[in-house]
């Protein structure tokens, strides 16, 4: 297991990876939503602070689509990139 600092421990992540096992399971045989989120709509589907969100994308550990001075979020890209944690 490797030692990298987390802002918010184990314990968090551990959340936001069951957070994330749960979505995949209800989402429809992977069938995918249309469209991007914003960064708090991607905290909300989550459950997860929205500084969370910022973060990840500042440290580019989630995909980050910027669109102008806009980021916006793929929800299943999202998930998958979380899976390979």
């Amino acid at each position: 297991m490797s030692t990298q600092n987390s802002i918010f421990g184990d314990a968090f992540l551990d959340v936001i990876r069951q957070a994330v096992r749960e979505e995949i399971q209800a989402s429809d045989n992977g069938r995918k939503e249309s469209g991007l989120l914003t960064p708090d709509e991607l905290a909300d589907k989550l459950r997860i602070p929205v500084s969370w969100v910022y973060e990840q994308s500042r440290q580019n550990k989630i995909p980050t689509h910027r669109i102008g001075r806009y980021i916006r979020f793929d929800f299943h890209e999202v998930l998958e990139s979380q899976k390979k944690d």
